[in-house]
């Protein structure tokens, strides 16, 4: 429940303005309380206004949990309704926060997504995806293979030579015209894609999902072929591999690239807008312009006590030589 605790808070929220008429309540009837109905708007806002909400509510758990938390949030709110704690001048001064702080978000919300848009249209190349599968015979170095012989577990390891001449062999019968995913089902050692038949779904020229395996090399070749080409073997730090290109690349829809390039630009964005807005506006810190004036202050009482005692100083010279001391007048 802990991991729901911004629900609460956005609970309330959607509460407080649901109670004004503002709410978003469409859609079929989740659950009544009272008279009060949550529907399925309500939570499809709270999964808008955050997107780890909205990923809780696609599983039957985290969706009962969210529930659950704006049901205790609803029963909450109208006892505090009926004792009157709307009326409290503290809960308005709250009840005031919340609204500048959503209003606030909203503005960082909407400048965000025009930016993303804009960097979308701008980045047409990054946003191309293609559909490719793989065929991956692995190998091993010889101190690995040396320590599997040993263990003498585990499936049977290949040498670099030994795989690659494997790969060779199935690229001669995929030349020879069977299908590669059949080959690939039946021969690949690459455990996340065997079962679909080598695929790799699709992949973007960055892609940071197989860079992180080591398979960048594979994604680099594919945006050189066209569809249905095999080509390979195709040497990569675990392994030989065949792939072949199954949709030609095309530019993604920007509602499939927004979440992406929003998390990207998040902070950026907000840092820009606050420079623009600061750089127009008249802010004034009253704290440190309390203290600017108490150096002044202490600095002009410091500078006249400087004068003063210069002056004494002065005066004093003066004085000694209109009065010298006896000694001397004696010796005049």
């Amino acid at each position: 429940m802990k991991k729901l605790g911004l629900v609460v808070v956005l609970a309330l929220v959607v509460s407080i303005f649901s109670a004004c008429g503002g709410g978003s309540s469409s859609g079929k009837v989740v659950v009544d309380i009272n008279g009060n109905k949550i529907t399925q708007g309500d939570l499809d806002l709270l999964g808008d206004i955050n997107p780890r909400i909205k990923a809780q509510l696609l599983s039957p758990i985290g969706r009962k949990g969210v529930i659950e938390n704006l049901v205790e949030q609803e029963l909450l709110y109208q006892e505090a309704i009926k004792q009157g704690l709307n009326r409290d001048s503290e809960v308005k001064a709250k009840i005031d926060l919340y609204r500048k702080v959503i209003i606030a978000q909203s503005l960082v919300e909407s400048d965000l997504k025009k930016a993303a848009k804009k960097y979308y249209d701008e980045h047409p190349e990054e946003f191309k995806k293609l559909k490719m599968s793989q065929i991956m015979i692995k190998y091993e170095s010889p101190e690995e293979i040396k320590k599997a012989k040993k263990s003498a577990k585990g499936p049977k390891i290949h040498t670099e030579q030994e795989a690659l001449k494997i790969i060779e062999g199935l690229k001669a019968k995929i030349d020879a015209g069977e299908d590669f995913a059949k080959i690939a089902r039946e021969n690949s050692e690459d455990v996340a894609t065997r079962s679909k038949g080598g695929d790799m779904g699709m992949v973007s020229k960055d892609d940071q999902r197989l860079a992180g395996r080591g398979m960048a090399p594979l994604v680099d070749k594919a945006f050189e072929m066209s569809v249905d080409q095999v080509s390979g073997p195709i040497k990569t730090a675990k392994g030989y591999h065949l792939i072949m290109v199954t949709k030609a690349a095309e530019v993604e829809d920007f509602s499939d690239a927004e979440q992406s390039i929003l998390f990207k630009m998040r902070g950026d964005s907000k840092n820009d807008l606050l420079t623009k807005l600061k750089k127009d506006a008249t802010i004034v810190y009253s704290e440190e312009e309390e203290q600017k004036k108490e150096e002044k202050k202490t600095e002009k009482k410091g500078l006249e006590k400087f004068k003063m005692k210069a002056a004494e100083q002065k005066a004093e010279k003066a004085s000694g030589a209109e009065n010298p001391p006896a000694e001397e007048k004696k010796a005049e």
